[in-house]
């Protein structure tokens, strides 16, 4: 986004100065959403989270989590050689960021897509204040049904960026995207598996960062947010109509292992950004799922951290890039 006077929000969208937004002003449409009671934020484990739907995402929404969600996003791009998305887009004119977090790839579209109307959701009020005039944030669970209005069907694309944990049932969103999106449009969803493999020798599962995946995944199923589902996405989108699907699976070294430069790189960010979520992870699930106390999750972390720091196991992520076409007949 470039950061100029050129970006701002008001009512009409189309304002001569910029103007800081409020929550306020956006929710005006949702009138059983109190504008105050979003900015509530629940406190605990030392962190806070989010107060609308309060209780159904087990990850804060803090400072510290906003400074990850912003390296998440930029190291995305960097293994996604710098594209928003791969879906062969030619100019859409309405696009939806389910689960957008910070907004940033919801600013980044509506700048590269100036005519068209770009909406970011979410169940926290973190992004920015001030944003370009095409785009808008809005509070809202996609586990919920979809919001009604012309804004909200015949959609040119849809899409969905690490938002691992969110869902209670896959299916049912894709078919729901499926539904939104007007005949031609491309639903994708860019999302990390949660677990780690190696080309050398398969990890065993009493590693100490393999075993935590395996908790996470226990955890999520109990708290009806399951996480196992991101190999299936492929089918699952072929299962609720589209065509054209297509499936990318990149993989993102967990440490410095890498000879290459970039890879290096790549895989010392995402080291830090992995260190940076670990407490943020574990704690509400762990907890409230598992029954394992605090002081245990730390205990534990220990060894995850130095699993993940060990170069000899040379082991990466698979990061799935799903998209796929509505038929222009259906």
């Amino acid at each position: 986004m470039a950061k100029d006077a050129s970006f701002h929000f008001g009512p009409s969208g189309n304002t001569s100065e910029p103007v800081e937004f409020t929550f306020e002003y956006y929710l005006d449409h949702r009138a059983r959403i109190d504008a105050e009671s979003i900015f509530a934020y629940h406190e605990e484990y030392g962190r806070t989270y989010h107060a609308y739907r309060s209780g159904s995402y087990h990850i804060p929404n803090d400072q510290n989590e906003v400074e990850r969600l912003d390296a998440q996003y930029e190291i995305t791009k960097i293994f996604l050689d710098d594209r928003l998305y791969l879906s062969p887009l030619s100019e859409p004119r309405k696009i939806i960021d389910i689960a957008t977090g910070t907004g940033r790839w919801a600013m980044e579209m509506a700048d590269k897509f100036p005519h068209a109307q770009v909406i970011g959701t979410d169940l926290s009020p973190i992004q920015p204040v001030l944003v370009p005039p095409n785009l808008q944030f809005e509070i809202d669970d996609g586990n919920d049904e979809w919001q009604q209005g012309d804004d909200w069907y015949d959609v040119d694309y849809i899409h969905f960026l690490s938002t691992v944990a969110a869902w209670s049932d896959w299916q049912r969103i894709i078919r729901t995207a499926f539904t939104r999106l007007r005949p031609g449009g491309w639903l994708e969803m860019q999302e990390p598996e949660c677990d780690i493999a190696s080309d050398d020798a398969p990890i065993p599962s009493d590693n100490a960062f393999r075993q935590w995946f395996f908790d996470l995944t226990e955890a999520s199923a109990r708290a009806h947010r399951p996480i196992d589902v991101i190999p299936h996405l492929k089918q699952m989108f072929i299962d609720a109509g589209f065509v054209d699907v297509h499936e990318k699976v990149l993989k993102i070294p967990i440490n410095g292992w890498p000879r290459g430069r970039r890879l290096k790189k790549i895989g010392k960010m995402w080291q830090q950004c992995l260190l940076d979520g670990l407490p943020g992870f574990s704690y509400a699930l762990f907890n409230r799922w598992l029954g394992v106390s605090t002081d245990q999750i730390e205990i534990s972390l220990v060894h995850v951290r130095k699993a993940m720091a060990d170069k000899r196991t040379r082991a990466y992520q698979r990061f799935y890039v799903v998209y796929g076409r509505k038929p222009e007949r259906v």
